[in-house]
Order: structure tokens, then C-alpha cells, then sequence
């Protein structure tokens, strides 16, 4: 599980390089994480911290 402000990469889709955590959805399966002033949701599984 990931907590606010944990630093990020993707295993899996577009890869943007580190990513900080910014929120988590209700139920923990969607992150979401802000790269390069953009605020994107990836699930959960499909990241891993940096």
C-alpha cells in the first residue's frame, strides 16, 4: 500500500518517471499521483515505489 507523498514509477502503461503519491481512491485499488503538474490515476497494482 502506498502513502501520501511516497515517490512512485510505473511497472506497467505509460511510464513518466517518479511519480509522488497525492491520494488514494475509497477503496485503495487507484492512486492518485501528480507528475510534472499533472494529476493522473493509476491502479494500484500497476506501480511500485521508486
Amino acid at each position: 500500500m502506498f502513502n501520501i507523498e511516497d515517490v512512485v514509477v510505473a511497472n506497467k502503461g505509460i511510464d513518466l518517471g517518479q511519480m509522488v503519491v497525492t491520494g488514494l481512491s475509497a477503496g485503495g485499488y487507484y492512486v492518485h499521483v501528480l507528475v510534472d503538474g499533472m494529476v493522473l490515476t493509476y491502479p494500484a497494482r500497476d506501480l511500485r515505489k521508486a
